[in-house]
């Protein structure tokens, strides 16, 4: 995808929010404080009134290994105040920058397609890479298919990825706890319209190839 095509997609599109977000790897037997420090940073930008969320990987490649940071800003405007510039990040900056627990992976940015609620949630996470010239069919399946889903309970966000990575759709599935997300499976297994747009998806490849999917939870 060329940044022409990306740009006429952001531009088309009424967007809720915008998230930058961080991947890091911890190093083999630091899992543990790599979880306390992405903890750390995280208290330091809640103090300030930033919203940020950090993930811990449950299932995809890396494993439990991967962490990743999330920054959400309202507008382009509120994250050109640079946050990070305050008095009190200097401490947890200065030690993350000298820590060789995390090392990062990549780095890119999203804009989302509806109206977000940053929480605490099991998220599973399914990335799709639109046809060629087929990005407004593709987001239209994509919103069916929120439909179908959220009729069983889970929480569905919409997200398109930007600088740092390609036009990509982000699909997040929410739930609140392992058991409400085993119920919503078990609903939505069983619903003939989503076994039919599953197909659609999966066994066709009719709107666009399946990038990565992964599931994280939030590290309280």
């Amino acid at each position: 995808m060329t940044i022409l095509l990306t740009t006429v997609s952001f531009t088309s599109l009424k967007a809720e929010g915008i998230a930058d977000v961080y991947f890091y790897k911890a190093r083999p037997g630091g899992i543990e404080e790599a979880a306390n420090l992405m903890r750390e940073g995280r208290d330091v930008g809640l103090s300030n009134g930033q919203s940020i969320i950090v993930h811990q990987q449950n299932i995809g490649r890396g494993g439990e290994k991967i962490f990743v940071w999330i920054d959400f800003f309202e507008d382009y405007n509120q994250r050109a105040k640079q946050p990070y510039s305050s008095d009190s990040w200097a401490p947890f900056i200065e030690k993350f920058n000298s820590q060789d627990i995390l090392e990062p992976i990549k780095s890119y940015q999203m804009t989302s397609l509806d109206e977000i609620d940053p929480g605490d949630y099991i998220v599973q996470v399914w990335t799709w890479d639109p046809k060629q010239g087929k990005s407004e069919e593709t987001l239209e399946a994509l919103q069916d298919a929120k439909e179908i889903i959220e009729k069983h309970g889970f929480l569905v966000d919409l997200w398109q990825h930007g600088l740092g990575s390609q036009n990509f759709f982000q699909f997040v599935m929410l739930s609140t706890s392992k058991e409400a997300q085993g119920k919503s499976y078990e609903s939505l297994l069983a619903d003939e319209d989503w076994q039919k747009k599953q197909q659609d998806w999966f066994d066709k490849k009719k709107y666009g190839r399946l990038v990565e999917s992964y599931e994280m939870t939030s590290l309280n």
